[in-house]
């Protein structure tokens, strides 16, 4: 049976007592590891300057562990911070200071709860200290039990006849550990632990049970990552850094949470699949510390918390689909000069770098783990490789198909494939890359269409430039659906606009964020067919909402570009919204409605309109509140340089990390590509060969 000794008498001694409730005491007290007690120690020794920590294990005659020491060469604890840190919870002398007192170190723990770490393992704690005061060396002794972790006995100072200064914790009556404790597997637990600190200070030499601490000597790899600039929710910018150690051992992975100095303050899982590596990272910021002291480091569903480990975990992902690149670049070589390589040249951008690097990988385990793909024909490779090339760039959801179907990969590798490529959301990084690229694309073409002279003059604007929008109606915000021929709304707008022809283009299906099928939107005609360049066009387009708070509706009247908004079309446009707001057969469904009128210019007039007091700059009219009208309506005055500047705004930031800068020439060539139908041909086009 365990039991807490009562404290020893060891000569006069004085008893501190902490003002605080013994279950707040014995939360402190707890530790996930033993080993992380016995590390809270040696924390505690190398910010009292100590270069050597020696953590001995003592066992009785019959193997069993008796007693733990943890003994240093650091400054001692002087007696008044004895007092100071053991008589009071938080009352650490560090929570002042942020470097050591003599080497200058970074200090790791700064709230004076750490020494409560010790009854995580133990009944009975002793700190037996020297240190220098006056030019002489004093000793004495600071003995705690687990009965009462609120109280700490202090013996009175006699002088010292050691060597030097310094402190022994030494733990007896210990609780059961198993073979938790055992240096085979507390040492590469340390070795996590203090890896970045021992790497900034080499001078530091710590020992268990005779093992030397050093993770330089299993290391494989460390890599360092300076992170973008992480945002709070209340606008306050912090640095991160990711430190990435790969070890030459088995070891289980893990994330640690660290100051910025690199002390750690909680493990997570890592959350990710590398296959094949062993490794440890370091997430480092002021704002973990921050989190650590408002004691919201433990809630991963705090927001802020949640992103920042999102973002680490998507810069790890990264990190170890370079190095599985790295790996096959030997291998890659060699297909390279067979020419069944299916990439020439440098990549064009960073998405085409990443498509590389998954086929890299994928490429290569087929290589290593199907004998019949490794005893194929180059032309065969070559055949497979452009196929995995191929899904890579069309349609990456088909490359499970590829590998089962055509290469044949065995289950368990298809498993395999499916956590590094699925997963890490490479393949959703690679689909997403695409579309903000080709977005940026179709805004420098369509800045083209709009505003080059040349091709403003040969643009049809119902057969091509209607058609262009009708199918990138997220120039316009990708808040909205597409209207699936909404009757009831295609009834109101019928109703009120005159000379309605529909132009509903069902060409291509629309695929909404689940992956179902939309339609796209419904244009409206509103002035007689012929001649077609004088044709204006009404796009529609509805957010759903919860039903409590209705709909909203985006009408948008595209002028021609020859065709200025004018105070005429900010009148002609007012007069129809207020009639399809206000129609009968919304009366029972509220519903918020913005109308835009647009094309390439406004005139200065209609420039004055839409400069209304208290709004945005564009909005010409803004209903008031009104509890007996169960509608609300925005009417705006927009240019196409607006928009596309809007646009660009919004994708600036993923441009930044793509690294991608679109072009005129560039987004011609993706208009040429994509929509060959609804682009004017070039004038060398169309002379007679």
């Amino acid at each position: 049976m365990m039991f807490s000794a009562p404290l020893k008498e060891v000569g006069p001694m004085q008893t501190l007592t902490i003002e605080v409730t013994q279950d707040h005491i014995d939360r402190l007290s707890k530790a996930k590891k033993p080993v992380l007690g016995i590390a809270e120690l040696i924390w505690n020794s190398v910010d009292a300057d100590a270069t050597t920590v020696d953590v001995r294990l003592n066992r009785n005659v019959l193997g069993s562990l008796d007693s733990i020491e943890v003994i240093d060469n650091g400054l001692g604890i002087t007696m008044a911070d004895a007092q100071e840190g053991f008589g009071h919870l938080g009352g650490s002398w560090k929570q002042h200071d942020h470097q050591t007192k003599r080497e200058k170190r970074i200090l790791h723990g700064k709230q004076g709860q750490g020494r409560f770490r010790a009854f995580a393992l133990c009944e009975r704690a002793e700190w037996d200290t020297t240190y220098l005061v006056n030019g002489a060396l004093t000793e004495y002794k600071i003995i705690g039990t687990s009965n009462d972790k609120r109280r700490f006995a202090i013996t009175d100072e006699t002088p010292s006849t050691r060597g030097g200064p310094g402190t022994t914790a030494t733990l007896t009556n210990l609780i059961p550990q198993q073979t938790s404790l055992d240096s085979a597997k507390a040492v590469p637990e340390l070795n996590k632990l203090f890896a970045l600190y021992l790497k900034q200070y080499p001078q530091v030499r710590l020992s268990y049970d005779g093992d030397a601490v050093d993770p330089s000597i299993l290391e494989d790899t460390r890599t360092t990552y300076t992170l973008p600039a992480f945002t709070t929710e209340d606008g306050r910018s912090h640095e991160v850094t990711l430190t990435i150690i790969e070890w030459n051992i088995d070891i289980e992975r893990g994330l640690f949470l660290c100051t910025e100095g690199g002390f750690t303050l909680r493990e997570v899982p890592p959350g990710i699949h590398a296959p094949g590596y062993q490794f440890t990272a370091y997430l480092r910021s002021k704002l973990l510390e921050e989190m650590e002291e408002n004691g919201t480091i433990e809630m991963e569903e705090f927001t802020d918390l949640r992103k920042l480990l999102d973002i680490a975990k998507d810069q790890m992902r990264r990190h170890f689909l370079q190095r599985d690149s790295e790996k096959a670049s030997d291998v890659v070589e060699q297909w390279k000069h067979e020419d069944i390589y299916p990439y020439t040249g440098e990549p064009k951008d960073i998405i085409e770098e990443t498509e590389r690097q998954v086929f890299d990988v994928v490429a290569v385990n087929l290589d290593a783990y199907v004998e019949d793909f490794k005893e194929s024909k180059p032309h065969s490779k070559k055949l497979t490789f452009t196929l995995l090339r191929y899904a890579l760039e069309s349609n990456p959801s088909s490359l499970n198909f590829i590998l089962e179907q055509v290469v044949g990969l065995p289950k368990e590798k298809q498993d395999e494939f499916a956590a590094l490529l699925q997963k890490t959301s490479l393949i959703a990084m690679i689909n997403a890359s695409k579309i903000v690229t080709e977005r940026l694309d179709f805004l420098k073409g369509l800045e083209y269409l709009l505003y080059d002279p040349e091709s403003r003059a040969t643009l049809k604007e119902r057969s091509q430039l209607h058609k262009l929008i009708s199918r990138n109606t997220w120039i316009f915000g990708d808040e909205f659906y597409l209207v699936n021929n909404d009757e009831s709304l295609t009834n109101v707008l019928r109703k009120h606009v005159q000379n309605v022809a529909f132009d509903v283009d069902l060409d291509t299906p629309v695929l909404r964020e689940d992956g179902s099928t939309g339609v796209v939107d419904i244009g409206l005609s509103n002035v007689p067919p012929e001649p077609e360049e004088e044709k204006d066009v009404i796009v529609s387009k509805i957010l759903e909402r919860h039903p409590s708070e209705g709909k909203h509706h985006l009408v948008i009247e595209l002028k021609r570009p020859s065709q200025n908004i004018t105070s005429e079309v900010i009148g002609q446009v007012r007069s129809y919204a207020f009639a399809v707001a206000a129609d009968e057969r919304f009366q029972n469904v509220r519903t918020n409605w913005t109308f835009w009128a647009l094309s390439n210019k406004m005139n200065e007039q209609a420039q004055l309109e839409s400069q209304m007091e208290n709004q945005p700059r564009g909005v010409v009219y803004q209903s008031k509140s009104d509890a007996r009208r169960n509608y609300n309506m925005t009417i705006w005055a927009k240019s196409w340089a607006e928009i596309i500047e809007e646009c660009t705004a919004r994708l600036k930031f993923f441009q930044d990390r793509l690294n991608y800068n679109a072009s005129q020439s560039s987004g011609r060539q993706y208009l040429r590509e994509t929509y060959p139908k609804f682009i004017p041909p070039k004038p060398e086009d169309e002379k007679p060969r």
